[in-house]
């Protein structure tokens, strides 16, 4: 339709009367320069886009790996556009003339019979034109391409920066709904400005297989007066829409579908912007629930209890010791939307606090108190944490002591403190017993002293102790009684 706009009147006439005459196989006609000519592009493009970024950032005085604006990567990938019009001329014109053969024939323009495969076209140029005629049309190919990807990377940035700023992400996290649709308006705006440069392009590629052809300027000039300036335009958007919508209905439709129902656990909620608002000012969950595709996004919060170490800290107290104590934390979230909108990262602002918390509690309490009264410490740590993170939506439920650390001087000194402190006990308990024992022998003597036959029985008590013990030499002492006759009869 393009290099013979008289031949058919529109898009259903052109693809009936090629069927009819060609057969199926009529429409895959330059198939497999076509799909070369892709590969080789999109090959080349996006392997320079990289390289025409750097160049685009040393151009503007950029440092090296600096983000580039929307504009600036337009203007990248329209310079890309270049080196893929090397690789994408050739292979196109073997398949505008494999796709224009039949019309070409009909015409007169070149003779009937001729075989039209991929390796005849190219035999046919290389013996008439050399390989320089491979690159006819590349000046309208670079008339093509130049504005065509700018317009094409342009939009494509231009939606993903759109999509993020109003979804309130990075670019990478828009989802894949809105990544399809970037990358779909990104191509509509590539063939409504290259369609008509197209056109010319076709015509030269094709034209110059009957001999010498006009140049672009000449030929763009022909069609504007000769012809109607749509050119087929008309009728292949139009099919371009259909297409586009059975495209939607076939597989977006259900992929949306899919893409919008959501499950959260039992023990989760989700949190659901829309155009960066928070919806029902209420989380959803558990369960299933659906969200409105490229205005929503979600949250999800666990709700379940979460426990951290506190990372051992160095703490003067407030008899200036020097320790070393850490901690553990248990909380959990107990209202997800605040948890998500009043605070950047609920989890590691709670840890953050927890570390401070614990030096400022810790910084009240002398060394003894420290090492005596952990309970307490423990019970005023988690009301200050619990205060202080009640409007994140965190409830802290319990703070432990895990360990106190103390210098190895200090430790020394405390270990000859309690050996000094031992060693007093044990000769205070010593005197009390020799005491004790003493005050016991006193009472005994006066006992004994009342009753003789008491003494006489410890004697012979401790006689048979002497015994048991199987001694050779037995001492038996005197009896005071026959001690006491002599003293009288002394006397």
């Amino acid at each position: 339709m393009q290099t013979f706009p008289t031949v058919y009147r529109g898009f259903i006439h052109c693809f009936i009367s090629t069927f009819r005459q060609v057969g199926l196989r009529g429409l895959y006609k330059g198939t497999t320069p076509a799909l070369i000519a892709n590969i080789a592009e999109n090959a080349v493009l996006f392997l320079s886009y990289g390289l025409c970024q750097d160049a685009v950032r040393f151009m503007s005085r950029m440092d090296k790996g600096a983000d580039l604006s929307d504009l600036q990567k337009a203007s990248a990938g329209s310079l890309a556009s270049i080196f893929s019009s090397m690789a994408i001329c050739p292979t196109e014109l073997v398949k505008c003339r494999l796709q224009a053969m039949h019309e070409m024939e009909a015409s007169g323009k070149v003779a009937r019979g001729q075989k039209s495969t991929v390796w005849t076209v190219v035999k046919t140029v290389l013996k008439t034109d050399g390989p320089l005629g491979f690159y006819q049309g590349l000046t309208s190919t670079f008339v093509r391409e130049l504005p065509g990807y700018f317009c094409f990377f342009g939009a494509y940035e231009w939606c993903r920066s759109t999509f993020a700023r109003h979804m309130g992400t990075s670019r990478d996290g828009i989802g894949i709904l809105p990544l399809m649709f970037s990358g779909g308006f990104a191509g509509g705006c590539l063939w409504l400005v290259v369609y008509p440069i197209d056109c010319i392009k076709s015509r030269i590629q094709v034209y110059s297989l009957a001999g010498t052809q006009e140049g672009f300027i000449k030929t763009f000039m022909g069609v504007i007066r000769t012809e109607d300036k749509n050119s087929g335009t008309l009728g292949c958007c139009g099919w371009l829409l259909v297409f586009i919508s059975i495209i939607f209905v076939i597989v977006t439709f259900p992929l949306t579908i899919f893409m919008c129902v959501k499950i959260v656990k039992e023990y989760e909620r989700a949190v659901i912007f829309r155009l960066g608002r928070i919806t029902d000012r209420k989380a959803k969950g558990p369960g299933l629930f659906l969200i409105l595709p490229c205005t929503d996004n979600f949250v999800k919060v666990d709700l379940r209890t979460v426990s951290f170490d506190i990372p051992p800290q160095e703490i003067l107290t407030k008899d200036s010791v020097t320790v070393s104590v850490d901690g553990v934390v248990y909380f959990r979230v107990y209202c997800p939307i605040s948890a998500v909108a009043n605070v950047t990262n609920a989890h590691s602002s709670t840890r953050l606090l927890a570390q401070t918390t614990l030096r400022n509690v810790l910084g009240t309490k002398n060394l003894a108190e420290l090492l005596s009264d952990r309970e307490g410490i423990s019970l005023s740590m988690q009301e200050a944490l619990d205060e202080a993170t009640q409007p994140w939506g965190i409830k802290v439920e319990r703070v432990e002591i895990k360990d106190v650390k103390l210098p190895h001087q200090l430790q020394r000194a405390m270990a000859a403190e309690a050996e000094a402190s031992r060693e007093a006990r044990a000769k205070i308990i010593a005197a009390e017993g020799e005491m004790k024992a003493s005050r016991a022998l006193k009472e005994a003597s006066l006992v004994m002293a009342d009753s003789p036959s008491a003494l006489q029985l410890r004697y012979l008590q401790t006689l048979n102790t002497i015994a048991a013990e199987k001694n050779s030499t037995i001492v038996f002492p005197l009896p005071i009684d026959i001690i006491q006759h002599f003293m009288h009869w002394k006397a």
